[in-house]
């Protein structure tokens, strides 16, 4: 499969007022938070940056759960071992604590009122469901001032979270995967095929099959069924003959692997449904699924997804991952929980502190895309001493370039057409993407 996209980045222009929202966290000893130095000239700094992580250890997205707290525990090793190298004393930095959200917002909302109160952490990365981070964000996170970046939420409503700019994410928003899908099924079906959606009713389902639609049409296709289902259901057979019924000439289905292994099945009794004209999302790229659901519900299925493919530190990462993680397969979106560790930290060098309000106000500044030399993390030890001299760095990631936006949203796109053969995934296309307005 060929694809023909210009590789720009993309910056999505809004305003965002930062407001001042003092929160904990071990700062510099005269406990005012120690900014970097004048160009050229050396810092003391000193700070203990908590970090606490939530991901989704058991409900629909336990899959990613384990590889995600994974790599981000591997950033973490990684920055202490090259404080030690470098011989800064003064500064480090660990995890507090890995918590469970279940996939669900109750839980993700306790996990991270833990993490805030008891555990004193000045940045969470987390959550993975954009219907638990939004919850995060709008009941704990923002109105304690605390930094959080999620490394899998791609909802587009965050874009536009009344956050303070206390909210980042590193993957990009799902306003660009809705039109990715619309562009790669238009080639392989053709723009004007007829296409039945398929959707888990929530935060990330409704949007992003909603650019979906809006992108297909507007390019001539023709959208049949729309249906959508209650994740929570026991049983989807009446959903599953909607979605099967009509002859389209393709589907689109956006879902998690937990529901998908209801939904799947159902599809597949309904008759009429082939998983080999699907197309799907970032959601159900989990190499579990295949067994988990049956290869009747997924042979075939093709998908698209945020990728470190052909990213600055992607293969590094890669490398390190296999090194370090002791067998705990990678994921989707493990890459992106790394590179939210790593900017937090570079975020708290420049400033000086490790407090979530200095943290935030320097995010974009390490990795905005706007200037300053570049570094991975493979250059970590110069990028800190690069801070520590207060020159302007811009960190490129092992998810893509990052280039934080003004809504701390990733301004560069990387992305993969996908398919499941057997019990595998394979990559067959990735490419950097430029969205239309």
């Amino acid at each position: 499969m060929r694809f023909r996209y210009l590789a720009v980045f993309v910056t999505f222009v809004a305003a965002l007022a930062f407001l001042a929202a003092g929160c904990g966290g071990d700062d510099d000893d005269d406990g005012d938070g120690a900014t970097v130095a004048e160009e050229g000239e050396a810092s003391d700094v000193s700070f203990d940056l908590p970090i606490g992580v939530i991901t989704s250890f058991t409900g629909d997205l336990s899959s990613f759960g384990e590889p995600i707290d994974t790599a981000a525990r591997i950033a973490v090793d990684i920055i202490n071992e090259t404080i030690e190298e470098e011989g800064i004393e003064g500064i480090s930095v660990e995890i507090v604590a890995s918590e469970d959200d279940q996939t669900d917002p109750t839980a993700g909302v306790e996990a991270a009122t833990k993490l805030v109160q008891s555990d004193n952490a000045t940045v969470i990365v987390g959550a993975l469901a954009s219907s638990v981070t939004t919850p995060i964000a709008e009941s704990v996170t923002v109105p304690n001032g605390v930094v959080q970046i999620s490394p899998a939420s791609t909802s587009p409503a965050l874009t536009d979270l009344a956050d303070d700019g206390f909210f980042w994410r590193t993957p990009p928003s799902d306003a660009l995967q809705g039109q990715v899908l619309a562009e790669a099924m238009a080639e392989e079906f053709g723009a004007d095929a007829t296409v039945n959606t398929g959707t888990r009713n929530d935060a990330y389902g409704t949007a992003l099959v909603g650019v979906f639609e809006e992108s297909w049409e507007a390019n001539g296709g023709t959208i049949g069924a729309s249906v959508s289902w209650n994740p929570e259901g026991s049983t989807f057979d009446t959903e599953a003959q909607q979605l099967a019924a009509g002859e389209p000439d393709a589907w689109l289905i956006v879902d998690f692997p937990e529901t998908f292994a209801k939904v799947g099945p159902a599809l597949v009794r309904a008759g009429g449904w082939d998983p080999t004209r699907s197309f799907t999302a970032d959601g159900l790229r989990s190499t579990d699924l295949p067994a988990d659901v049956g290869e009747e519900a997924t042979e075939g299925m093709r998908g698209t997804a945020p990728t470190s493919e052909g990213a600055p530190a992607g293969d590094a990462f890669a490398t390190a991952y296999e090194e370090r993680a002791e067998g705990v397969s990678r994921q989707t979106f493990d890459a992106q929980a790394f590179d939210a560790v790593i900017v937090s930290f570079l975020a708290a060098v420049r400033g000086g502190s490790s407090d979530s309000e200095t943290i935030r106000d320097n995010l974009q500044a390490v990795s905005g895309g706007e200037g300053g030399d570049q570094f991975t993390f493979e250059q970590l030890g110069e990028a800190i001493q690069a801070l520590l001299a207060g020159e302007e760095i811009d960190y490129e990631g092992a998810s893509g370039p990052i280039n934080f936006d003004e809504n701390g949203d990733p301004g560069a796109a990387l992305y993969e057409v996908w398919q499941f053969e057997g019990n595998e995934i394979t990559t067959l296309d990735s490419f950097e993407f430029s969205g239309t307005e």
